[in-house]
Formats: C-alpha cells, structure tokens, sequence
C-alpha cells in the first residue's frame, strides 16, 4: 500500500498526510485520501480500461446536464485515471452529506425525481465503448434464464422435507404463473422490440445500484456517488433496486410508497404509455425472487420471514401485472 500511496503523490502531485483503508476485496479497492489540497477517495475497480472510460463519459456526461457527481482529479499528466497492478486507479473528489433516508412521502418522491432526472438527462449520451454496455441485448436472455432458474428450483426441491423449501415451494407457483404472463407481454409488446433497435444514444443510463446510501443529502444538493455498475438499460431496472429498499424498510408492500416514488420520477422524466407497460412488465417479472433463490437468501432467515418476504412480493407482483394489463 505504501508503494501505491508514494505512486499518488508523485502523479497527482499530492502530499498525503494520513489515509484510511476503506474497501480492499478481490472486486475493488477504495481508499480515504488526507492530503495538504483537502480529503479526496482513491478507487479502482479492478476493471479495464474500457469500462472505466464508459463509467467516467458518463458521469462527465450527467454532470454537464446538472447532476450532481463526485468530479475527479486529474494527474499531472491532465489523465484521468493511472494504473496500479494493472487496472485504473483515480482519484474523486470528497463528497459529503448524510444519505437521504427514505422515511416520509416527501423524500421518497424526492428519490424518485433524483432518478427521474438521471435517466433524463442521460438521454443523448455517447461513448466509444457505449456498444460494450446496452443491456437491451440481454432481455431476452436474461428473461428466459431467470424463468428457466425458477422451474429448475421448483423441480430439484419438489420432494424435499425442508421447512424452508416447503414453504418456498408451495409460493413459487405464483411466480412462475406470473413469469410467464410477463414473458408473453414482453414478447407482444412492438414497443419493447423496437426499443431493443435504438441506437444507444436513445437509450437511458440507468445507475445499476441506485439506492438511498448512494444518494448524498446536504441542504437541496443531492450527489449521487458510485456509478461502478452504470450501463444502458430501462429505468425499471433503477426503480426496482429503490422498490425493494423501500419493501425491506417497511417490512410490507406498499402502494402508497411506490406511487410517491413513481410520481416524483414521472414529474422529472415522462414516460409514454408504451413506456410504462414496459415498465411494468420488467417490475411484475419475478426477477427478485429468482435472485433470493440463486443466492440462497432464505438460508439466513427464518422460516416466517421466508413466507413474510415471498407474501411481499407476490402482492407486489399482483399489483404490477394489474397495472400492465390495463395499460394494454
């Protein structure tokens, strides 16, 4: 580490006084920079050159239109990013603020007019490596692995005596009913096909991990930090992440909380009526469920949490269909 500190200080021409390791696993490398010229973060990834290129265009791209993101350091040199151990290491400005918490109406729609600009305001971008990360190609894929994941689950533990699968299994036939309702939408839908075929600069940046602890609240400033997973997408993708905070806070589903976070987003970034059949076809397909399976999240539970979560989400679930069938 002490190489990599005396590395920062030539090329950037900082004089570091202390620094604090915050982050240091096999994904990425973050660290706490105190230095003369004030407190700044250095991050790598651990990723290519490419993809750091595409995740910085963006976030130059966001800030020209008014969103609020960590600038970074340039070196010397004026580069934007140097090397240690073979990937990119930068360094960020210092952002602060408390994360916007997400405990009353008026922030949570707040949150959503924050991804609601986003998403706006990221139409028009362009990259070079912008070919590398169009999540669009992958719908199609991802829609019939994660169905596929699902029956492979309900048939390996069909017959098992565990609590825990029991009660898995006898929910799951919701959500495979559910799944292939929103398959058959995603399938029909001439929008979602023609959406596929947008040149990407027609497409939304969706953040990746957008959640509350990303969002730093200070006065009527609202920086959003680590853009590590941002990439084409649709904005459900974002919506579902905040939807699924909010249900864990909460310990139910709420429609309540989600018409406020859909309503501050609407203000900010309008969709069409196409656009948000699609949209709800994305939130009513069982991607979390399948992902609470592939990960084994009920292992830590308990077998009434297990029942409690899949409840949430099947009533959840029912809502999101119901809404796309009467956008149809």
């Amino acid at each position: 580490m002490e190489a990599l500190i005396r590395l920062i200080e030539e090329e950037y021409d900082l004089g570091i006084l202390n620094y604090e390791i915050m982050r240091n696993t096999n994904k990425s490398l973050v660290i706490v920079l105190r230095t003369r010229k004030g407190k700044f973060l250095g991050k790598s990834l651990f990723t290519t050159e490419e993809r750091q290129n595409f995740i910085l265009d963006a976030e130059d791209h966001l800030r020209k239109k008014g969103i609020h993101i960590p600038k970074v350091r340039k070196t010397k040199a004026n580069q934007r990013f140097i090397y240690w151990n073979g990937h990119p290491f930068l360094i960020q400005y210092w952002a602060s603020g408390p994360m916007l918490a997400l405990n009353l109406p008026a922030r949570i729609r707040r949150t959503g007019s924050t991804l609601g600009r986003i998403h706006a305001a990221s139409v028009g971008f362009s990259s070079a490596y912008s070919h590398l990360y169009n999540a669009a190609n992958t719908w199609d894929e991802e829609y019939r692995n994660d169905f596929t994941a699902l029956q492979r689950w309900n048939q390996q533990y069909e017959s098992s005596k565990d609590p825990k699968h029991q009660i898995i299994f006898l929910h799951l036939p919701f959500f495979l009913i559910a799944g292939k309702i929103a398959m058959e939408s995603l399938e029909k839908s001439s929008y979602y096909q023609n959406w596929r075929e947008l040149p990407t600069s027609r497409h939304f940046l969706c953040h990746g991990d957008f959640n509350n602890g990303n969002l730093l609240s200070e006065k009527q400033k609202i920086t959003v930090i680590d853009w590590e997973d941002v990439r084409f997408d649709f904005p459900s993708k974002d919506i579902s992440r905040v939807l699924s905070l909010l249900m864990r806070k909460n310990k139910k589903w709420n429609p309540k909380a989600f018409r406020y976070l859909l309503d501050g987003y609407l203000r900010e970034n309008p969709l069409s009526r196409r656009q948000r059949h699609l949209l709800y076809i994305d939130l009513a397909f069982p991607h979390i469920t399948e992902r609470f399976l592939r990960q084994q999240q009920y292992l830590e539970m308990s077998e009434r949490d297990i029942e409690k979560f899949l409840k949430q989400e099947i009533r959840k679930t029912a809502y999101m269909l119901e809404e796309m069938k009467a956008l149809e």
